[in-house]
C-alpha cells in the first residue's frame, strides 16, 4: 500500500462550473467545488457507481488519509516517543466509561436524561467547529456516530455514548467519534476540563486525522483512568484549513469562549502563527505539535515537536562530521516560515563549524529546472551536498533534484540531506534516487524508545501511526499534567512551565519544556535505505534510523 498523504491533485472545478485552479490534498476534496480526483467532468452527469464504491470502502476501512506500514509509519509538514525495556507494557484500552463519581457543579440546568449537565460551553452548531454534535468529516460515513450527534445536540448524553461507542466499533481508527464519544462521557459525568484542538480538516484532512488520532488516544485513556480527581477532558474540534486568516478568525472564537482553557495546534507554521498573536492577548496556553518554524514565540507558547533550529543544528553537525562536507546549496521556498527557518538554522550552524553555504535556491521559482541546477553544481563541483528544505507544497520537485543527482555519475553526486518535509512514503517512491538520503524526524516509530507507544498506539488504531500523531499525543499529555483543581487558563499556563512527564507517559522522549516553551531533546537522523524498516509495503526501500 502507498502513501499519498503528501500528494496533491490540481482542481479547476467542473467544467460546467469551473474556477482558478486549486490545489487539493491527494485524498481531500476541493474546497470550492467539493469535488475529489475521482469526480466526473461535469457536475450534472451521474457519478460512476464503481468509484463511488471504491471510495466508500477506503473511508470504511479508514484508509482515508491513514495509512499502515509495518513496514509503516507516515511523517510530513515541517513538523517521537519512548519507553525503556523495564516499562510494564501498558494494559489495552476500554471503552467502558470510568468509574468516577456523580458530581454536580454550579450553573447547571436540567439533563433531558434526568441529572444535572454543566451549560454549554459553547453554540456547537458553529461552523468549523464541534464537540460532538456534528461530524467535521461529512465524506466519512458512520450512521451510529451521526445519531449519536444528534443526541449530544439534544444534551441526552447517555444515549449519545452508547451511540458513539457503536461507532467505534464501526470505524475503530476514525479519532472524531472517538474523542465524541468520550465528550459525551465528559458532559455526563459534569466535572470536565475544555481543551480546544485546531486542525487542517479542509485542504490537509489526512494530516488533521493523524493530529486527532494522538489527542484522541491521550484524552481516552485519560478518562477512562477516571480523570484527575474526577475531573474528564473535553476536546473541542475545530478546522481551520491551514490557512492563516481562518487560523485568526477561529482563535478570537476560541478565545471568547471562556470554557477554553488551552489550545493544541495549530498544524502549519504560518496558521499557528496567525492564531498565536490572539492567544497572547488573551492569556490562553497553545501546545502546537507540529509547528516547528523558529519565528514561534510567546510566553503562551509551547510545542513537542523540535523546532526547525534543533534540526538545522542536527544536519549541520552530520553533514560537517560524518558526511565531512564544507560547501553545500540550499533549496528552499523563501515563502514557507518552516523551509526559511529551516535553511538559516542549517546556515548558521553550518558556518559556524567551517562549512560555507555556495548558494540558497528558490526551489518554489516557476523557472527552476532541477537537471539544470544539479548539473550546474554537480558537474562544476561548485558543493559537495545539496539540503533539500521544500515546504510540503514542493516536495515533487524536491524529489526531482534527488531524480537529476542520480543521473549523475557516481563521482560527481551529491550527498543528499532534508528537513520532515520528505519524510513520507512518497519520497522511498523515487527508489534509488533518494538512496542515503538523510532526514531529521521528531520521532521513528522503530527506535527504541518509541516503541512501546508505537505498539499501543497500533493496538489502539489498528496500524503503525506517525510523528503528527505521536506529538499531538505528548500536547495532550501536557495539557493533561499540568491540570489541578484550579482549571483557570492562567494557572494552566504556570503549570506547564513546570511540566516534567517521564517516557512511559509520553510517546517515546520525557518530556519538559524550557524557559522559552521549546522542547528539550534533539530530533531523530533517518536514512532512506534499501530494506529500509520503515516504508510502504510496494517499496524494497525504507527509512532506518542513523544511530
Amino acid at each position: 500500500m502507498t502513501d499519498n498523504a503528501d500528494k496533491q491533485w490540481k482542481c479547476t472545478g467542473y467544467k460546467d462550473e469551473p474556477h482558478s485552479e486549486m490545489l487539493v490534498g491527494w485524498d481531500d476534496i476541493c474546497p470550492i467545488c467539493c469535488r475529489d480526483r475521482n469526480s466526473p467532468e461535469y457536475k450534472h452527469k451521474p457519478f460512476p457507481k464503481i468509484p463511488v464504491a471504491i471510495v466508500s470502502l477506503l473511508f470504511v476501512l479508514g484508509l482515508g488519509g491513514y495509512w499502515l506500514w509495518p513496514k509503516n509509519q507516515t511523517p510530513e509538514e515541517p513538523p517521537v516517543e519512548e519507553y525503556t525495556q523495564n516499562d510494564s507494557p501498558p494494559q489495552p484500552v476500554s471503552l467502558s466509561p470510568p468509574d468516577v463519581d456523580d458530581t454536580s457543579g454550579e450553573d447547571t440546568v436540567n439533563s433531558p436524561d434526568g441529572g444535572s449537565l454543566q451549560e454549554p460551553v459553547m453554540s456547537v452548531s458553529e461552523e468549523g467547529f464541534s464537540l460532538g454534535d456534528r461530524t467535521l468529516f461529512p465524506g466519512i460515513g458512520n450512521a451510529n456516530r451521526d445519531r449519536g450527534s444528534e443526541e449530544f445536540g439534544k444534551g441526552n448524553y447517555s444515549e449519545a455514548v452508547d451511540l458513539f461507542r457503536r461507532g467505534i466499533e464501526a470505524n475503530r481508527n476514525d479519532p472524531e467519534v472517538l474523542i465524541y464519544y468520550n465528550n459525551a462521557l465528559a458532559r455526563r459525568n459534569q466535572d470536565y476540563a475544555t481543551f480546544a484542538v485546531v486542525v487542517p480538516i479542509q485542504g490537509r484532512q489526512s494530516s488533521a486525522q493523524e493530529m486527532l488520532r494522538g489527542v484522541a488516544q491521550a484524552q481516552h485513556e485519560f478518562n477512562n483512568a477516571g480523570g484527575f480527581n474526577g475531573k474528564l477532558i473535553e476536546i473541542m474540534i475545530v478546522d481551520d484549513g491551514n490557512d492563516p486568516e481562518r487560523a485568526s478568525q477561529v482563535a478570537r472564537k476560541i478565545v471568547e469562549n471562556t470554557s477554553v482553557v488551552g489550545v493544541i495546534g495549530h498544524n502549519s507554521s504560518n496558521a499557528s502563527q496567525a492564531g498565536l498573536a490572539v492567544y497572547e492577548n488573551a492569556g490562553v496556553p497553545m501546545i502546537s505539535p507540529t509547528s516547528t518554524s523558529t519565528s514561534l514565540s510567546s510566553p503562551v507558547f509551547f510545542r513537542t515537536v523540535p523546532s526547525d533550529a534543533a534540526a538545522g543544528q542536527t544536519l549541520a553537525n552530520y553533514a560537517s562530521g560524518s558526511f565531512s562536507v564544507r560547501t553545500a546549496v540550499i533549496l528552499y521556498n523563501p515563502n514557507s516560515a518552516y523551509s526559511t527557518s529551516l535553511k538559516e538554522a542549517f546556515e548558521e550552524n553550518f558556518q559556524s563549524l567551517g562549512g560555507r553555504v555556495v548558494r540558497s535556491i528558490d526551489i518554489s521559482d516557476p523557472g527552476f529546472e532541477a537537471k539544470i541546477e544539479v548539473s550546474r553544481v554537480g558537474l562544476t563541483a561548485e558543493a559537495e551536498a545539496i539540503l533539500l528544505f521544500p515546504d510540503t507544497r514542493f516536495t515533487s520537485v524536491a524529489l526531482e533534484v534527488a531524480q537529476a543527482n542520480h543521473q549523475l555519475q557516481e563521482g560527481e553526486r551529491l550527498k543528499l540531506l532534508g528537513g520532515d518535509a520528505l519524510y513520507s512514503p512518497t519520497t522511498l517512491e523515487a527508489g534509488a534516487s533518494v538512496n542515503g538520503l538523510v532526514l531529521a524526524v521528531p520521532w521513528f516509530s522503530r527506535s527504541a524508545e518509541s516503541q512501546q507507544f508505537s505498539d499501543r498506539a497500533e493496538q489502539q488504531w489498528g496500524g503503525l501511526v506517525n510523528w503528527r500523531t505521536a506529538m499531538s499525543f505528548d500536547a495532550t499529555q501536557a495539557f493533561i499534567n499540568a491540570l489541578s483543581q484550579d482549571t483557570s487558563r492562567s494557572q494552566l499556563l504556570q503549570q506547564l512551565e513546570n511540566v516534567r512527564i517521564p517516557r512511559g507517559e509520553t510517546s517515546g522522549s520525557p518530556l519538559e519544556f524550557d524557559s522559552l516553551g521549546e522542547r528539550q531533546g534533539e530530533p531523530i537522523l533517518v536514512e532512506a535505505t534499501r530494506g529500509g524498516s520503515v516504508g510502504p509495503r510496494t517499496s524494497e526501500f525504507g527509512f532506518e534510523v542513523i544511530d
